[in-house]
């Protein structure tokens, strides 16, 4: 069964080597044919996507763009998969003549990632270099604060200028905007904003309230409710007692 997998996969696939840099005996053999599916992803393009498999865990993006540039054409994007292990890469060139050219490459073509025009870092080089992407340039970050402070006190500017500006109407009036001396930006208070506001305030304040908080406070309030529920239901009995008393019309 594995023979036959590796012989289906030699008839569907192109083959070519890979290797870390000039001086390394170790190669890897790269797998690789033209991306063409029935539903074809749009960042994949058809004649244009090479599919490439087994590519080593050393090699990068970049490091592929570049071999591939040298041997086939412009690359325009070159994607990972899979971040762990031998990986499966995407790689969409710019024409599809480059495509072509990637067809044709020979079984024995070899690819060095790491040269002096394309550099692959690997080990502490490359977590060095993580790191360092990482961090802030200081001298760019106060450029681009300062920038955007300039472009927001230009706004502010502006906009004060046009509310001091004098305008003048047809019959000759002159009409000065007047200060605000709640700020320069405040909003005017209407009568239905204060009446929102007052709302607000008042409800703000019954929360804070904490009646009958207390268990024993909660015992009291019941009695005092019992006792005057008692208190009318006597005095309604003692006026109906009244009210028979008074009737002047007595058939027994």
């Amino acid at each position: 069964m594995v023979k036959a997998s590796k012989q289906n996969l030699a008839k569907s696939f192109k083959t070519l080597w890979v290797r870390f840099d000039a001086d390394s005996s170790d190669q890897h053999q790269l797998f690789f044919k033209e991306h063409s599916v029935r539903n074809q992803e749009p960042e994949y393009p058809r004649n244009q996507t090479l599919f490439v498999l087994n590519v080593p865990p050393y090699a990068t993006t970049d490091c592929l763009k570049h071999a591939f540039t040298d041997l086939c054409g412009s690359v325009r994007s070159v994607t990972f998969t899979s971040a762990k292990g031998f990986k499966t890469a995407y790689i969409v060139f710019k024409k599809e003549s480059s495509l072509d050219k990637a067809m044709e490459l020979s079984k024995d073509c070899v690819i060095t990632l790491n040269g002096t025009k394309n550099l692959c870092l690997t080990g502490l080089e490359k977590w060095c270099k993580e790191y360092n992407d990482t961090i802030c340039d200081e001298e760019l970050m106060k450029k681009d604060i300062e920038k955007c402070i300039a472009s927001y006190e230009k706004q502010v500017n502006s906009r004060v200028a046009k509310e001091k500006a004098v305008k003048e109407n047809d019959e000759g009036w002159v009409t000065v905007t007047g200060g605000k001396k709640r700020g320069q930006f405040a909003p005017t208070r209407k009568e239905s904003t204060i009446n929102k506001v007052q709302q607000k305030e008042e409800q703000r304040k019954k929360k804070k309230e904490l009646l009958n908080f207390y268990t024993f406070q909660i015992r009291e309030t019941k009695k005092q409710s019992l006792a005057e529920l008692r208190k009318k239901f006597e005095l309604d009995k003692k006026r109906l007692q009244e009210l028979k008393q008074k009737r002047t019309f007595k058939p027994f």
